[in-house]
């Protein structure tokens, strides 16, 4: 199975700079996270850890928000994104199928840890190893 990191890398990263886009969210792992088309277009709702506010995050498109909402769910804060949206939208079930076997092996391995606390610092651990850049 590809990491996401090297799905990133191999699919983003690789292509010139003036093709892509540098989308800044402001925390890795954000909590309650809905994409919703309003009048304006698509947004991402979410609650930073901890609190109890929501915020949004502006997409250009629904696979725009899919494709953030994924990569910020493996702990990414600052995520290209392909200015081509043919493009996103050919790679993005990858991603997706990625992700998900991702959070099923997970799941598979953190059933047994009680404390919550715990679990989620294994899973922030698993996730920075599975998107290293490096």
């Amino acid at each position: 199975m590809k990491r996401i990191g090297a799905f990133y890398k191999e699919k983003v990263l690789s292509l010139p700079e003036q093709s892509r886009i540098l989308r800044e969210i402001p925390s890795s792992f954000l909590e309650n996270m809905e994409i919703i088309e309003d009048l304006f277009g698509w947004k991402i709702y979410y609650t930073n850890p901890g609190r109890k506010s929501r915020a949004f995050i502006e997409c250009r498109s629904e696979d725009e928000a899919h494709y953030l909402k994924a990569l910020n769910d493996s702990g990414m804060t600052k995520i290209y994104v392909p200015e081509d949206n043919e493009y996103l939208r050919s790679i993005l079930p990858e991603l997706e199928r990625l992700k998900t076997r991702t959070e099923e092996i997970l799941k598979e391995h953190l059933y047994g840890i009680l404390s919550r606390n715990m679990r989620q610092k294994l899973r922030f651990a698993v996730y920075m190893e599975l998107v290293n850049l490096d």
